[in-house]
């Protein structure tokens, strides 16, 4: 070390800041990884759970459904449950989550010994978890049978479709004014190089098979006699991914609560949050966040009880991280409160992204709406075509979100510079809130549109309903009458009934192939 010394003695001023500043990190390396796996962690639910929240934005057409086979199949709504806020949860929000926090700091105090709330919190957390990560989970598999079964994939020269319907491979447009399409000689559904490879007959048909279990939904039918009559589309990816999550909660508690499946769990309460909440709007979802970002200070800065709460419950309600003094942590609520409006900044791009398709185009009517979720394999696949294909639906200018995530982690540096130096606890929203809220009303300023980002909505009112069947309210009562009778009969003679069937099928419908008919 003394060698170190004399050598930068002997520089100039610069190489001697560079050299003390290169050891210092070097001295440090363990707590900037924890601090770089924080940040890496903090943004990872963000990305995926804001993507998988896509879903048709008002200034696209809803595409027609097709005619079921299978009874009232076509009736199962796919629309996603949302929560949307309003402005009055801007109050409501920090007074619910003060009352919560000062109740358990009490009852902390109270206990003495916090075991007890320890073991009755987790087990709530537990069963809740079981549905957060298998749907984390569920998804995933999705994504990974995407990039082994895409539905499109190119060499850089051609565009390959699969069609499993007929157990091929075809080359040449697939719209309704080109329907002639080239069969190729890949027998197989793999993509790339493997599609060229000469499996057997028996491999081949067992690949399609497979791709048919991976891809195929089934209908889940529960019924129990007064409390519950219910009907489900779901995938076999679904219904591992429910296995897995009981798994990995079974895991954690009979394991120690490793800290890998304590964030396991918090990934999939974020992952599930950013799917059934959304602020409706941006000024409602500002407010809410200065009102958390006042009641952060207060509980961090001013009161004992938020850095209690957090040190004494181990509940999977934070990410945790091993490294040096302790390690470090990250409450949910500061992933989950800006991340929400980070997934409403990419909703809102996918909103701009029709509606710019609309005037560009000149259409009388709105570009129709491609479903632009769980395409990861297929963008991966046909990132060098530059033919038209189904992952052009997940290309779209993400030019606010992106502005959020940089707001994001300019506020989650921030923090960590600031907790570094004076080596104190944070409330990670005193610095996030701004630099989200900065980022995304700043690039609407810088843009020109902050009119219409105050006025954009996911409440309804922005869908004129083009395209869809408009129905009075009488008779939206009357078909759900009609519908509830028919599931009435469905289970005259049930009690208690749990079944999960594959649902009837057409034959497939003829096509152009090589300018024959094929049936």
């Amino acid at each position: 070390m003394n060698t170190t010394s004399n050598f930068y003695q002997g520089d100039s001023p610069a190489l001697q800041y560079i050299g003390s500043w290169g050891a210092s990190l070097w001295d440090n390396r363990d707590m900037y990884q924890m601090q770089l796996h924080l940040l890496l962690a903090s943004l990872f639910p963000i990305y995926i759970g804001a993507h998988a929240a896509l879903r048709r934005p008002a200034s696209a057409l809803q595409p027609k459904k097709e005619p079921s086979t299978d009874g009232d199949d076509d009736e199962i709504d796919l629309e996603p449950a949302i929560e949307g806020l309003r402005p009055s949860d801007a109050i409501m929000f920090p007074v619910l989550a003060s009352i919560t926090l000062g109740g358990l700091y009490l009852l902390i105090k109270w206990l003495n010994d916090p075991s007890l709330l320890n073991k009755i919190m987790t087990w709530y957390f537990s069963t809740l978890g079981v549905f957060g990560v298998g749907k984390l989970a569920g998804d995933s598999l999705h994504v990974m049978s995407s990039f082994i079964f895409p539905s499109v994939w190119s060499d850089g020269k051609q565009l390959y479709r699969v069609e499993p319907e007929f157990q091929i491979q075809v080359t040449g447009e697939s719209s309704r004014n080109q329907p002639h399409r080239t069969i190729t000689e890949k027998k197989n559904p793999l993509p790339s190089f493997f599609s060229s490879i000469s499996f057997g007959e028996a491999t081949n048909t067992k690949l399609w098979s497979t791709r048919a279990l991976l891809k195929n939904h089934w209908i889940f039918r529960g019924y129990l006699h007064g409390l519950l009559n219910t009907k489900l589309r779901v995938t076999f990816h679904d219904v591992a991914g429910l296995a897995l999550g009981l798994v990995a909660i079974i895991a954690y508690n009979t394991s120690g609560k490793a800290w890998w499946l304590t964030n396991l769990m918090g990934f999939g309460f974020c992952y599930g949050a950013f799917q059934i909440m959304s602020p409706t709007t941006f000024w409602t979802g500002s407010l809410v966040l200065m009102g958390l970002f006042i009641y952060d200070i207060v509980m961090v800065f001013y009161t004992p009880m938020m850095v209690t709460v957090a040190t004494t419950l181990d509940v999977p309600i934070k990410l945790v991280f091993p490294g040096p003094k302790h390690g470090g942590m990250l409450g949910l609520g500061d992933v989950v409160l800006p991340g929400i409006m980070m997934a409403l900044a990419l909703r809102f791009d996918l909103y701009l992204h029709y509606a710019r398709k609309h005037l560009q185009h000149e259409q009388k009517q709105k570009a129709l709406y491609i479903e632009a979720t769980g395409l990861w394999g297929e963008r991966f696949w046909t990132s060098s075509s530059k033919e038209k294909n189904v992952a052009d639906a997940a290309r779209f200018p993400k030019t606010y979100f992106k502005a959020s995530v940089v707001g994001y982690v300019v506020g989650m540096l921030t923090t960590l510079v600031v907790l570094n130096y004076f080596k104190h606890a944070q409330p990670a929203l005193l610095y996030l809130v701004p630099g989200v809220l900065i980022s995304l009303w700043g690039t609407a300023w810088v843009r020109g549109e902050m009119e219409l980002m105050w006025g954009y909505t996911e409440d309804g009112s922005l869908d004129d309903g083009e395209g869809s069947e408009e129905l009075t309210k009488e008779e939206v009562e009357k078909k759900a009458e009609e519908r509830e009778s028919r599931r009435s009969k469905e289970h005259a003679n049930h009690v208690f009934l749990f079944s999960l069937s594959d649902p009837k099928h057409d034959l497939p419908k003829a096509k152009l192939v090589d300018g024959e008919k094929e049936e």
